[in-house]
């Protein structure tokens, strides 16, 4: 059976690297899908649940979602999904560089089921990330 994918929605390309390459070391997953922006993030997601039926979540192990997107924005985004019973039950992970309170509240308001706060230190970063392997 192929292996549950993880949707990395992320603009930043030396984030999207760095992350895909900590997924990829720690064996958390190689099936990493990336989109850039928040319009082909709503694309991505309906062109997959067409393609398989609207099983996504057999088919997809989390999203990790960056809140400050281009075109739509991630809180938008993770509504959208928490909304929909298609994509409801996929676990999303915020990735922030925002430790607002007030963001980190809403994001859970909305359905987020964790959200991490990028570190400026790669050390830290890569230790959250490897936290994701015991949760999802």
């Amino acid at each position: 059976m192929e292996e549950k994918k993880i949707i990395l929605v992320e603009d930043d390309p030396d984030h999207a690297d760095l992350i895909a390459e900590v997924l990829d070391d720690e064996g958390i997953e190689r099936n990493v899908i990336l989109v850039r922006d928040g319009m082909d993030a709503i694309d991505c997601f309906q062109e997959l649940s067409a393609k398989w039926n609207g099983q996504m979540e057999h088919r997809i192990r989390m999203i990790l979602l960056d809140l400050n997107l281009p075109k739509i924005d991630g809180m938008d985004i993770l509504k959208f999904l928490k909304k929909n019973p298609r994509y409801s039950k996929i676990p999303v992970v915020i990735l922030s560089t925002s430790s607002d309170e007030g963001t980190i509240n809403e994001a859970y308001k909305n359905g987020a089921d964790d959200f991490l706060t990028k570190p400026l230190s790669y050390e830290e970063f890569v230790v959250k990330l490897k936290g994701l392997k015991e949760q999802y």
